[in-house]
């Protein structure tokens, strides 16, 4: 598994944010949840490596008023990746050997897919962030869909790391891909998914004017050059998800 050389040694911005969202445990392992109970469309957002983020929040939070139920799994059992532990990048093969890979984080995603199952959830789609956008790969499989007992319908993919050829080939639904100029040409790999009875829903749009995290932990949302992307993507993410998980 090999990341983004940004999303290893570029640390999180501080941002101020005051959710408001609701927050439950179980299991020893927190779940925030945006957007009102009720609805019928579930999201499971995968955050990045520095985990419950205030920007990403924030994100949910405007997701979960688009008309969603969001359910954000804390996948890093309140041990996310921080400026500390970047600087001396000693937690690179740590958390790529003990932490990143689906068999250390399926069963927390199927926990958030049965508790928006639990509340009336019909359909549910995953969007991911720099490392979480592999697990988002990885739920979208033949596999993972046996295994998490229902389908996730469709993906967004935001300025992903660690994907693989392999990740395209095993898709099971729609992809929704924005990389930004410090993630890899994906056009080989793109075409893989779209040459799928599903491709024709699946889109690509690269945001060459920005970095690596600008729509979750590393982005400024305080400069309009990158809200106003930001904003676009989620836009985006919402158009996306109405359309593949209402199909």
């Amino acid at each position: 598994m090999s990341f983004v050389s940004a999303c290893c040694n570029t640390p999180p911005v501080e941002a101020e944010y005051k959710p408001t969202g609701e927050t439950s445990k179980k299991d020893n392992v927190e779940y925030y949840f945006a957007g009102e109970k009720g609805n019928k469309i579930g999201i499971v957002f995968c955050y990045d490596i520095f985990g419950f983020h205030s920007n990403s929040l924030q994100v949910a939070d405007i997701l979960g008023r688009s008309g969603f139920r969001v359910i954000i799994p804390d996948f890093l059992r309140g041990d996310p990746i921080t400026a500390e532990k970047m600087s001396n990048g000693t937690w690179i093969p740590e958390f790529r050997a003990n932490r990143a890979a689906w068999e250390h984080n399926k069963d927390i995603f199927r926990a958030a897919v049965e508790a928006l199952r639990t509340e009336g959830v019909e359909s549910v789609g995953a969007v991911g962030f720099c490392w979480g956008a592999k697990l988002v790969m990885s739920a979208l499989t033949e596999e993972s869909e046996k295994f998490l007992g229902t389908s996730v319908k469709s993906g967004v993919l935001i300025h992903p790391s660690a994907l693989e050829k392999e990740d395209f080939v095993n898709a099971t639904g729609p992809i929704l891909l924005l990389p930004t100029k410090d993630e890899p040409d994906f056009t080989g790999s793109f075409a893989i998914a779209k040459a799928k009875p599903f491709g024709e829903m699946s889109y690509m749009e690269r945001f060459d004017n920005q970095i690596h995290g600008f729509c979750a932990a590393r982005g400024d949302f305080s400069k309009p050059e990158v809200s106003g992307d930001v904003n676009r993507a989620i836009q985006m993410t919402v158009g996306f998800f109405k359309k593949t998980l209402l199909a």
